[in-house]
């Protein structure tokens, strides 16, 4: 890979702030910040083709077959024909892939402006809060029964209620920020109104208890972002309430005990901690994510930046060798630690951060979309020999489906970050910048992978500067 981060000076004064991802309430100082999704657009080459794919995607999937099982659990009547695979009617984290879409439909409107998709999203936004309503006044709001959460609260098996709110309440946040949506804001802090009352009744060994019995995705994350956008200092205690003991403590110590722990679980409470460290700016929350990101990168990553064998850390740290198969590097945990990488990278603009972002994006995202038909791989073969297999347009909706519809829906949001008048390039990727905030629009063209790169100096003819590689 070549080296990353192309620092530019460009010639104009006053550093600005950016609504994506930073809120106004964050107490850290950030080296970098990045740009709005609405402020880049995608060239011609791999990246926009993939985004094409789930654009068209995005607009065949019907809102009435997404809202079915949320309609029948709120007593509304639906005929739609059910969706297959995690999404059917008797399937316990159904609901998950409404948050998923969500986000995707926000994303991909900020990156194109797509007005019909985001009308079709706030349609949908509209008839989830019919399904609120219905479903009484304490706010609750799923794809099932809440009696899935007095079984987590009992302590018995149940497949992962959380980790489907979790999706929601991202998908929620998300067309918030990204579209304007208020409805969505609403119904997110409605859902929180009704989970403080649930968490109010529960001590926190029985919580941590909780949270070892199933997994909560990234619900820490979920109440960071609510606390940031509204300042409702109940929503970061919420937040705090969700980190797992298990998790955190001995990364705190500086210990590496991440063998046999579910990936998927474990990398998005530590976003949830990341995201909080920028809130309270508490050390320990930022030594917990940066020795977790560099035990997970450097010692438990493939060359392709990867991560997972059978969704779990298999062995002792540098021990890949025995861990290659049918089930190595679940496409969500390439997600996740993109998410994480992300964050710490605007912590310091080191470019360590840039160089396993490149290289887990091409290798890891970019390669996990079928071309012909842009679906999306759950699991990336590493072994010799092995198939790859991607899921059915409407009969799969796994997690990785999920996570692969927003994947393809936000490349524009780590190509370029800022510094005052300092602008960080981090990907070789086809695209052009609006720095409205400084009255520069920046080109890049480029054919990377598919031919060399070389690096030219920026060149700023008039308002526009040019990066040619």
């Amino acid at each position: 890979m070549v080296r990353k981060t192309l620092v530019a000076a460009v010639l104009m004064a006053a550093a600005c702030r950016v609504c994506n991802g930073e809120f106004g309430r964050e107490k850290i100082e950030f080296k970098a910040r990045p740009f709005s999704l609405k402020q880049v657009r995608l060239l011609d080459g791999p990246f926009k083709e993939n985004m094409e794919r789930t654009r068209k995607y995005l607009h065949e999937l019907d809102s009435d077959r997404l809202l079915h099982t949320f309609r029948l659990n709120a007593g509304l009547p639906s005929s739609a024909e059910p969706l297959g695979g995690w999404e059917s009617p008797s399937v316990e984290v159904r609901g998950h892939i409404m948050g998923h879409y969500l986000s995707a439909c926000a994303m991909m409107y900020a990156s194109t402006s797509d007005e019909k998709l985001k009308a079709k999203a706030d349609v949908i936004v509209a008839e989830l809060g019919k399904c609120q309503k219905a479903l009484g006044n304490s706010g609750y709001l799923s794809a099932f029964p809440e009696t899935f959460i007095d079984r987590v609260e009992s302590l018995k098996g149940v497949w992962a209620p959380y980790y489907t709110l979790h999706k929601i309440y991202a998908g929620l946040i998300d067309m918030y920020v990204h579209c304007g949506n208020i409805q969505a804001l609403e119904i997110a802090e409605k859902m929180a109104a009704w989970n403080k009352v649930r968490l109010d009744k529960i001590d926190r060994v029985h919580m941590q208890k909780m949270l070892n019995q199933t997994e909560q995705g990234g619900m820490n994350e979920a109440f960071a972002n609510l606390y940031a956008l509204t300042g409702r200092p109940d929503y970061l205690a919420m937040s705090r309430r969700f980190n797992q003991d298990r998790y955190t403590e001995p990364l705190a110590r500086g210990e590496d005990r991440l063998k046999s722990e579910h990936v998927n679980s474990f990398i998005p409470n530590i976003i949830g901690t990341a995201r909080q460290y920028e809130l309270a700016a508490e050390p320990r929350d930022r030594k917990i994510a940066e020795y977790f990101w560099s035990q997970v990168v450097n010692h438990r990553s493939y060359c392709t930046g990867g991560t997972s064998n059978n969704e779990h850390w298999r062995s002792d740290p540098d021990q890949l060798a025995v861990q290659l198969g049918d089930h190595t590097q679940e496409s969500c945990c390439t997600y996740n630690m993109l998410k994480l990488t992300r964050q710490l990278f605007t912590w310091n603009a080191e470019t360590r951060y840039a160089d396993y972002y490149e290289r887990a994006l091409y290798n890891s995202i970019l390669s996990t979309q079928n071309p012909r038909t842009g679906m999306m791989m759950y699991f990336v073969p590493l072994a010799s020999g092995r198939w790859k297999m991607y899921n059915l347009p409407y009969d799969s909706f796994w997690c990785c489906t999920g996570t692969g519809l927003e994947n393809h829906a936000k490349y524009g949001d780590s190509i370029y970050f800022h510094n005052g008048d300092t602008l960080f390039v981090n990907l070789f990727i086809a695209s052009e910048l609006d720095w409205k905030q400084q009255g520069v629009r920046i080109r890049q063209e480029t054919a990377f992978p598919e031919q060399g790169v070389y690096d030219k100096k920026v060149a700023l003819l008039g308002k526009i500067g040019y990066l040619l590689f």
